[in-house]
């Protein structure tokens, strides 16, 4: 019914678009058919534009609570979409986007589940509590003062790859837009200055990029993502740009939006390993790395050259996307190999004894579908993994395996890839109820019951839609007597503490190390006051 309804709405935005905006079109086009077709066209009509204008509503909204800076931002973010900017109370807009949405964040995340019950991992349920715990670490450059930072990410993805025409940037956008349909706070940075491709994937009306009062640039919002690319900024413009130009564009690409408080950053790199790629790696604190290829040998080449690079550069490389991988005959019920020549066995062997997953991603025709106009997001026709009419092919549940996959490598405690016991994050009960965390190296930690304890960001203890605090952390705190009395594993990614008043927390590994002091994690006040008790 979702699908049908959808049709209907997409088909009436085209006329819609078709007819240009006419205030003539409609009643002439009416007069042939007779004022009862009219009037039906009209009040239909009517409904798409109430339904544009409160999604406008929410939309500012979003953008005022995520550029902090009143309503400029969220008029120029509303003024990318068409939508009339607005300073109500945007509570009845979100509840009607969240209504939208719901059906199919609800149908990803049961696909999602299904597929981590078949590999035997945690639910997405599970693996969005634990990103919760992360504190949030700024978005700048390194070493930057604390009072400059004004935005912040739980988690920095870099999407790359060796050489263009692979998919990168179509894999980049609809892996943000599943996470965002998980639930997530997701910024999409398009960092390709010659070649930018997310203009011509996510089609905005042509209106010229805004800046706050700051000076900061102001992400466009689509479809609960906020946006950035050169090519939003230069439309249509061949980019003749020299290298030291190149790097100061960068830069500010990198430092200069104001993306407000995020739970993931994905930055789709340009292909190759020049000097973005080294200025990124410079500027941001990245978490890891998603590779793209194709299974043939120059890209495989291509693959080693970027695991490389990025050990060189210390960001770890999670995962590689092998795109186009396979083709599912309708006729058959097969899938189909594309690529035979050696690469195909070679590669799984190689990423298996460097410790890097492996996703084969199916050749999809609709995958590479691009829009030739703006179309309101409220109509959910792009990109690929919006669309409720492609929910069930096998590119849709390979992007929901893919950013399951990618939850499960960003919260894997930072280490080497060996796997050995030295290179994992442990949480020890020892005698009278003390907490000892070893971390990667074997180096052994005290930490204080009462402060785990304090900073649980459970329900019990966090109201999770408001973020009320609903437990005494000062009395807590004070509580020297307050022991632990069990520690038990919970998969790859978590710990179960059991407490003496009768308080049971789940803490992330990597949540664990940061809280341990094993990974330092600077962060400006904004996002000092989100981590107030976060671990």
């Amino acid at each position: 019914a979702r699908g049908i309804w959808n049709k209907r709405r997409r088909l009436l935005v085209e006329a819609l678009i078709r007819c240009g905006g006419s205030p003539t079109a409609h009643p002439r086009a009416a007069m042939a058919s007779g004022r009862r077709d009219w009037l039906g066209s009209a009040c239909t009509l009517a409904g798409v534009a109430a339904g544009s204008f409160l999604l406008g509503s929410w939309s500012a909204g979003l953008r005022r609570a995520r550029a902090g800076e009143g309503g400029t931002a969220a008029g120029a973010a509303s003024l990318k979409l068409g939508f009339a900017t607005t300073d109500a109370d945007p509570s009845a807009a979100a509840t009607f986007s969240s209504c939208a949405a719901g059906a199919a964040t609800a149908a990803r995340r049961a696909a999602a589940n299904g597929a981590a019950d078949e590999a035997g991992g945690a639910s997405v349920e599970e693996l969005l509590s634990f990103l919760s715990q992360l504190p949030p670490k700024p978005i700048g450059a390194r070493g930057a003062k604390p009072q400059d930072t004004h935005s912040t990410a739980k988690a920095v993805l870099l999407c790359a790859s060796g050489k263009g025409g692979v998919g990168k940037s179509t894999v980049s956008v609809n892996l943000a837009y599943t996470l965002a349909d998980f639930g997530l706070e997701v910024g999409l940075l398009d960092l390709d200055v010659y070649g930018p491709s997310l203009p011509e994937l996510i089609c905005l009306p042509s209106v010229q990029v805004m800046q706050n009062a700051a000076g900061r640039i102001v992400p466009l919002d689509y479809g609960g993502v906020a946006l950035m690319s050169w090519g939003y900024i230069q439309p249509g413009e061949a980019s003749t740009i020299r290298a030291p130009i190149l790097a100061q564009i960068v830069s500010q690409l990198l430092t200069g939006v104001e993306w407000g408080n995020l739970d993931v950053l994905v930055v789709d790199s340009p292909p190759g390993t020049g000097d973005v790629l080294l200025s990124l790696s410079q500027t941001l604190t990245i978490d890891g790395a998603v590779l793209v290829t194709t299974c043939n040998n120059i890209s495989f080449a291509d693959v080693l050259k970027g695991v490389q690079l990025f050990e060189k550069v210390e960001i770890p490389p999670m995962l590689v996307v092998a795109n186009m991988a396979t083709f599912s005959c309708k006729q058959c019920g097969h899938s189909h190999e594309l690529f035979t020549d050696s690469a195909c066995a070679k590669l799984p062997k190689f990423l298996e004894s460097q410790g890097i997953g492996l996703v084969r991603m199916p050749l999809d025709p609709l995958l590479s579908k691009t829009p030739d106009r703006p179309i309101p997001p409220v109509v959910r026709a792009y990109p690929f993994v919006r669309n409720p009419d492609n929910e069930g092919r096998p590119s849709w549940a390979a992007f929901n395996e893919l950013a399951r996959r990618v939850l499960q490598q960003l919260l894997a405690p930072s280490s080497g890839r060996s796997g050995g016991s030295s290179d994992r994050v442990t949480l020890k009960l020892r005698a009278g109820g003390a907490l000892e965390v070893r971390l990667r190296g074997g180096e052994l930690r005290a930490l204080a019951p009462c402060e785990l304890r304090a900073t649980c960001r459970c329900a019990h203890c966090i109201d999770d839609m408001t973020g009320e605090v609903k437990i005494d952390k000062v009395r807590i705190r004070a509580d020297v007597g307050l022991r632990a009395t069990g520690v038990e594993p919970r998969g790859n990614y978590a710990v179960s503490v059991s407490f003496s008043d009768g308080h049971c927390s789940l803490v992330a590994l990597r949540a664990l190390e940061r809280l341990a002091g094993g990974e330092s994690a600077s962060v400006g006040p904004a996002a000092a006051r989100s981590t107030a008790g976060a671990w």
